[in-house]
């Protein structure tokens, strides 16, 4: 999946490369730009290595590796807090103080979490401490969903009057029976996680 607003090519279009929506994604990307140039290159089947400048190789790969370019105040977040609730709990939240300005929520599907970045209310590239990026939570839950195993993600949602507005993903479960290769994908994926919890119709991952 190598596009600029981190959607679903193949299911909205037919196609993976050379999406006929690919410049109006790079128009309203949300992510920081040099990684919405990447998915750019990418979705064109063009490696950003092999982007020359003055006729030396532009080094994509490591420019986006440093993390001042890739940090928290570069995305933008939509701030329509209403939508972003109603997609997460079903309904409007009322934010008052006695929440503490944060409402934790379970068993967030992928769809939704896929819907909350496509319409900028999450931030995919950004991780809670050391878990996964919330990109890496939404591709390793599709990639599981072939085998019929159908994740869901908890974390929290930050009052829109807090400086740091924001959707977190802080962990990952699936409640039902699976095949061995998801338990073995799974324990590959949540290596160093602060709480691991396995059975065989349960499993769970939380980092703090």
């Amino acid at each position: 999946m190598f596009c600029p607003m981190k959607l679903d090519c193949k299911m909205m279009t037919g196609v993976i490369y050379n999406c006929p929506n690919l410049s109006e994604c790079l128009e309203n990307s949300p992510l920081h730009r040099m990684e919405a140039l990447r998915l750019y290159c990418m979705n064109q089947g063009i490696e950003p290595e092999d982007i020359k400048l003055d006729g030396q190789r532009l080094q994509l790969s490591e420019i986006l590796e440093q993390p001042t370019l890739l940090r928290r105040a570069s995305f933008v977040y939509n701030t329509d807090y209403e939508t972003r609730d109603i997609i997460i709990f079903g309904n409007p939240v009322q934010w008052d103080s006695s929440c503490g300005g944060v409402y934790n929520f379970s068993s967030l599907p992928v769809d939704s979490l896929q819907q909350l970045i496509a319409q900028g209310f999450v931030n995919p590239i950004e991780r809670q401490n050391d878990a996964p990026t919330i990109q890496e939570f939404v591709a390793f839950a599709r990639e599981q969903a072939v085998n019929g195993v159908d994740f869901t993600f908890q974390g929290y949602a930050v009052s829109p009057f807090r400086e740091d507005y924001r959707v977190s993903i802080d962990g990952i479960l699936f409640r039902g029976t699976y095949p061995h290769q998801v338990l073995a994908a799974f324990h590959q994926f949540v290596r160093g996680a602060d709480d691991i919890s396995v059975n065989s119709e349960y499993l769970f991952a939380w980092w703090d």
